[in-house]
């Protein structure tokens, strides 16, 4: 959880008042234009066309509560944690595979570089992890495979394409020049699609098709693409370069 079918224990699903859920941003009856790409995937992944705006809130309210139920799990293994007198020498990781578009732009699902999707939660504790504090610094899950040998002592690899441990990143300031990957060509994908994030900028390139280019900082929901703006020819002529 949360994952389809969007069926949620009751008394977590009755946790959210289903009439007063927003309907989705970019949804079928808005003035956005998609991306020829999100249109393509829309077009193969047809979901979005047999919801009804009432149907849309249910389903939303369904992935909040199935959130919440997973949420209270971790709440009892961590309370386990703490009973077994564990908890200040374990290192907790909560991290997700994927989000999900719930509606937004008319995608359902996992398959695009949009944050809805792409951007996951990256939530730690324990040795090493400053407490209450939050880094902008990119990451990926890439960086668990560095994070794992820091955490059993072992010598790390030196290529940095293995990432960099979550626990230095933690520790360190935040580093704006990072920049993390994301990639995506399989169901939906009328081609290729390869994501860059580095600080406020997300940069999303298509094989064959013009780019997308998102401020987060400015337009945190990725409603104004700047892919094709002359303003910013320079900005993505540079991501291309990194990406190559």
């Amino acid at each position: 959880c949360p994952h389809f079918p969007l069926i949620s224990p009751p008394e977590f699903y009755e946790m959210y008042a289903v009439g007063e859920i927003p309907l989705p941003k970019g949804g079928k009856y808005s003035d956005y234009v998609r991306h020829p790409w999100a249109k393509a995937l829309a077009d193969c992944q047809i979901y979005d066309d047999f919801f009804t705006d009432e149907t849309r809130r249910i389903a939303i309210a369904s992935y909040y509560g199935m959130t919440s139920f997973l949420d209270d799990n971790i709440g009892q293994v961590l309370a386990k944690l703490e009973a077994a007198g564990l908890a200040d020498d374990t290192r907790v990781i909560y991290t997700s595979d994927h989000g999900d578009n719930l509606g937004a732009r008319g995608l359902w699902g996992k398959s695009n570089q949009y944050e809805e999707s792409a951007g996951v939660p990256m939530i730690m504790a324990g040795p090493d992890v400053p407490v209450g504090q939050i880094r902008t610094t990119p990451v990926s899950h890439i960086d668990c495979y560095q994070s794992i040998f820091h955490s059993i002592g072992a010598d790390m690899p030196e290529d940095d394409r293995c990432g960099r441990s979550l626990f230095d990143s933690a520790g360190d300031q935040d580093d704006p020049n990072r920049i993390v990957l994301s990639q995506y060509h399989a169901v939906g994908a009328v081609t290729g699609a390869f994501m860059l994030r580095q600080g406020d900028w997300k940069y999303v390139y298509y094989v064959g098709l013009p780019p997308e280019l998102f401020n987060l900082a400015k337009d945190p929901e990725e409603m104004t693409d700047l892919g094709r703006d002359p303003a910013q020819a320079g900005r993505i002529s540079s991501f291309e370069r990194a990406l190559r």
